[in-house]
């Protein structure tokens, strides 16, 4: 098979069934039925969003759970007349200010009137679309000094018009941007839905310098404010009193999907990523999915990388269809030619002390396996520089653990564990592999 065709095809399959980027409003499957479970979670925003006035929340839970989906699901299934949402989630950054935050706001409203055929930014009064359009130019030059001199003098849309536009400080942003929302709501739409992303990214000091400084704009009115982010995002905020005191709602705690969701996620997408006239095959044996729950304690975003990997590893010209006995040989195997032949012994013995620890700092590392401190700190760093393991600072301490996929080692340990009765890899999975010693 040529290494740069598709695969799925071979299934009946239009693209990869184990994709992991947040699914979204426009465009790839439609959100509202490539979705499962979470209804209660879902009331309770819709409830949110239907309220009068204006809403903050939070939308947390661990990485892979699918927090964006979820905000996206609910966003999409809101009767589109009556509420207007930007197209894709705002991705917040480490750097920005509150005046970055409402700017990059702008430009996420400003994008999606543009792109949408069934409005048109001439409901929009023509001062205010012209000053947005000034506003906006701001986030696509990244260049303040330049675009206070185009505000100054009009923004090169004539010498005929005089065009009043705010110097962008957060309290004058504030105020346009409110009358903003009264030109949407002009325009037949009840209320505006922000959603913003990535908000673990920004070091706590920075988010509550960056919350202190949009605390009065995520008040505006008719307007609904849903912040995405991790447990360490509920955290810095309940830190913050001034902060804590306006969320609507105590933040939307995100589980992990139930091993039967899950197998009806993958199902539906099979479902809808079948190619018009071919008949689609499931590339997995439900056992493989309930292997890898079991060893990511059902975090979906690793079950569907894994998925992935052990399929495209082994699949040529042949649509197999990978059993959890394949999962166990395919991906340790994987992991062993990722990260093992490039390490000696000690490395290795360090890597592995990790996996089976959980966070560990280097002193720990050489205590418990009587080696000097300082020989173990360039192990850690090379770990870290393969991708092996990850870290968290805490002080000055650095904690380590490893990465999701180094547990693919613990499935060789499983499958040894087994009688060898038990043990079936597939013949087809066997000859692609060859002869490898697990």
């Amino acid at each position: 098979m040529n290494e740069y065709e598709d695969i799925w095809e071979l299934y009946g399959l239009g693209n990869d069934p184990f994709f992991t980027e947040p699914l979204s409003l426009f465009g790839g499957i439609d959100i509202r039925v490539g979705f499962v479970g979470r209804e209660e979670e879902v009331r309770r925003l819709q409830v949110l969003m239907g309220g009068s006035g204006g809403g903050r929340i939070l939308v947390t839970g661990n990485v892979g759970v699918g927090k964006t989906t979820f905000v996206n699901f609910v966003r999409a299934s809101a009767p589109s007349k009556q509420f207007f949402t930007p197209l894709k989630e705002i991705q917040t950054q480490p750097e920005w200010t509150g005046t970055d935050f409402v700017l990059n706001t702008l430009a996420a409203i400003h994008n999606t009137i543009k792109l949408r055929s069934d409005l048109d930014s001439k409901q929009i009064s023509q001062e205010i679309w012209k000053k947005l359009e000034l506003l906006v130019d701001i986030v696509e030059r990244k260049d303040r000094n330049f675009s206070l001199d185009v505000l100054s003098v009009g923004g090169g849309y004539g010498t005929s018009t005089t065009i009043n536009v705010p110097t962008p400080t957060i309290n004058s942003l504030h105020v346009f941007f409110e009358q903003l929302v009264a030109e949407i709501q002009k325009m037949g739409f009840r209320q505006v839905i922000l959603s913003y992303n990535n908000l673990e990214i920004i070091e706590p000091k920075d988010l509550t310098r960056l919350f202190n400084s949009v605390r009065d704009f995520i008040q505006t009115k008719n307007t609904k404010f849903i912040f995405i982010g991790g447990s360490s995002v509920s955290e810095t905020i309940s830190n913050i009193p001034r902060v804590q005191s306006i969320m609507t709602e105590s933040p939307i705690v995100l589980q992990n999907l139930s091993l039967t969701q899950i197998k009806e996620l993958l199902e539906k997408r099979i479902h809808y990523l079948s190619i018009s006239g071919l008949i689609p095959k499931k590339p997995y044996k439900d056992d493989a999915i309930s292997t890898l729950y079991s060893l990511y304690g059902g975090n979906l975003r690793f079950i569907l990388n894994a998925m992935s990997t052990a399929i495209k590893e082994v699949v040529r010209d042949v649509p197999l269809v990978v059993s959890s006995e394949d999962v166990k040989q395919i991906l340790p195997e994987v992991a062993k030619n990722r990260w093992l032949n490039k390490l000696t012994t000690q490395e290795q013995e360090v890597l592995m002390y990790i996996l089976h620890t959980g966070e560990v700092n280097n002193k720990k590392i050489a205590t418990d396996l009587k080696k000097q401190k300082q020989n173990v700190s360039p192990i850690t760093k090379k770990l870290k520089e393969l991708s092996a393991i990850k870290s968290r600072v805490e002080g000055t301490e650095k904690f380590f653990t490893a990465e999701f996929d180094i547990k693919w080692f613990l499935l060789q340990n499983e499958r040894k564990s087994q009688p060898q009765s038990e043990v079936k890899v597939s013949n087809e999975v066997q000859k692609v592999l060859g002869n490898f010693p697990l």
